[in-house]
């Protein structure tokens, strides 16, 4: 699998239906937060066990949706929230080739210029722009 793709789960430890300890504990706090809102919450035990069970589900579910899985996660959270993600750097400003925009050129005696992957870039442009 050096091809770039990425299995989804691949790395689990244990589960239960899917889901991890610590999806079925974000669940269970979940269900003890409703438990607080009811006056008996023995009568209401089917509903807090409906609660327990889908909050769990729903949080395996998003976590699968990502390749990286709590990262994609806590990712999305960040970014709902208003927050940048932590650990994704900011854009670059010097980088004229992938950008587009041509700040400054590279040195005869990079790695880039030697294997000529600037000519692969612009025939690359040149055949977007033409279509």
């Amino acid at each position: 699998m050096d091809s770039g793709d990425v299995i989804p789960c691949l790395n689990e430890d244990w589960t239960f239906a899917g889901c991890k300890l610590m999806e079925w504990m974000a669940g269970l706090m979940m269900a003890l937060l409703a438990s607080t809102a009811c006056d008996k919450p023995a009568n209401a035990m089917p509903f807090l066990v409906l609660i327990m069970i889908g909050s769990t589900l729903v949080i395996a579910t998003l976590r699968k949706r990502f390749p990286d899985e709590e990262r994609g996660v806590r990712n999305l959270a960040m970014v709902s929230l208003g927050f940048e993600p932590v650990g994704i750097p900011a854009p670059s400003k010097l980088q004229p080739v992938w950008s587009g925009a041509p700040v400054r050129q590279l040195s005869e005696k990079s790695l880039f210029r030697q294997l000529e992957l600037h000519t692969v870039i612009n025939k690359g442009r040149e055949s977007g722009e033409q279509q």
